[in-house]
Formats: structure tokens, C-alpha cells, sequence
């Protein structure tokens, strides 16, 4: 009498195949859903400061009191730096009067009377913001943006040099990949990514 043995089984190097191949889609995996969590910080960044920006013009046409000062005189704006680190304000002088658009962190920007700071992820910068005129384009470490209501009448302005634009881009860069989103905000009040 004849057994058959029928016994079927991987080989050392099939499974040694199968195991390697494995961990390459593991890792290719790993590395897609790293740039791809990357990339959604980047635009949830991005959409964020729209948000905050869109905030603090809602702010000034809503008349929204700042503490017991009340109605800010000179409406609500932010106040962005390229360290990363951003401020909704109340601007409490009145247009015409010394350091309208101006943003004084120690009268203006108390959180217990509205104010609020926000700072973006280490991973990501503030590369540069960009004034423009309409004719020339400027850049400086700060940016100001206020709203006056009625309307709200939007100013874009530079603390450094003191002069008002009609535009503003604020280009926010992954640190690793360099790629880049722009939040741009023009003098209508129109607050948009750009790219």
C-alpha cells in the first residue's frame, strides 16, 4: 500500500518574499499618510487664520463690546507676526488719533475682554507678509488688519513704515517640504487662500 504525502507548504524564501513585501507596502503606507497629515495641517492652518481674520471683521460689524471700554473706537483687527504668533485685538483709538491701527498689547489685547491669540504649529512658519498698493509690493515681520465699522471700512497697514495697502499676503510654509499656502486679504475685506 502506496501513502501519498500531500503535504503543501511555503518554502523559507516564499516566506521571506511575502514578509518583505509586507513591510514595503507598510512603510510606503507610513511615509504617504506622514505627507498627507502634513499637508492637512498646512491647510488647516491656512483655513484657520481666514477664520480668525473673518472673526475679528464679524466682531467690528457685530459692534461686539470689548470689556467695559465697550465698542472699540477704532474697531477690531489682527495683528500677525512672522514668529508664527497672531492676535485678535480691539483697536481702541478712534481714526485720526495717535496709533489708530496700531495693536498695543497692553491695553488691546486683554483675552478677559475678547481678545484673542493664536500661534501656528511649530512644523509651519509665517515666511514672509507682503504688502502691495497696487503698484508696489512691500514686506515686513508684522501686519495689521483692522476693521472699522459701519461698513466695516478694511485697513491693511504696516507698523513699520506707517502706510496703508490695498493687499496683504501672508504665505504660510511647511518647514520640511517648503510647500506653501497664502492667505490674502484686500481692502474690500475680502479674506481668501489663494493657493
Amino acid at each position: 500500500m502506496k501513502i501519498k504525502n500531500n503535504k503543501t507548504a511555503f518554502t523559507l524564501i516564499e516566506m521571506l518574499v511575502s514578509i518583505s513585501l509586507i513591510m514595503i507596502m507598510t512603510v510606503i503606507f507610513i511615509v504617504n499618510y506622514r505627507s498627507a497629515n502634513k499637508r492637512t495641517d498646512l491647510i488647516m492652518t491656512a483655513q484657520t487664520m481666514v477664520a480668525d481674520i473673518h472673526m475679528a471683521q464679524n466682531n467690528a460689524l457685530g459692534l461686539v463690546k470689548y470689556g467695559a471700554v465697550g465698542v472699540p473706537a477704532g474697531g477690531w483687527g489682527i495683528s500677525i507676526d512672522t514668529s508664527g504668533d497672531y492676535v485678535i485685538f480691539a483697536d481702541l483709538n478712534a481714526p485720526e488719533t495717535i496709533d489708530y491701527k496700531e495693536y498695543n498689547s497692553t491695553s488691546e489685547g486683554e483675552r478677559d475682554n475678547g481678545a484673542r491669540y493664536n500661534s501656528i504649529s511649530n512644523d509651519l512658519e509665517i515666511e514672509s507678509l507682503t504688502f502691495s498698493d497696487g503698484i508696489a509690493t512691500t514686506t515686513a515681520s508684522t501686519a495689521n488688519v483692522t476693521f472699522l465699522p459701519p461698513d466695516p471700512k478694511t485697513n491693511i497697514y504696516n507698523p513699520q513704515n506707517e502706510y496703508d495697502y490695498t493687499s496683504l499676503e501672508i504665505k504660510i510654509k511647511e518647514k520640511e517640504s517648503g510647500k506653501t499656502k497664502t492667505v490674502k486679504v484686500n481692502f474690500l475685506g475680502l479674506v481668501e487662500v489663494i493657493d
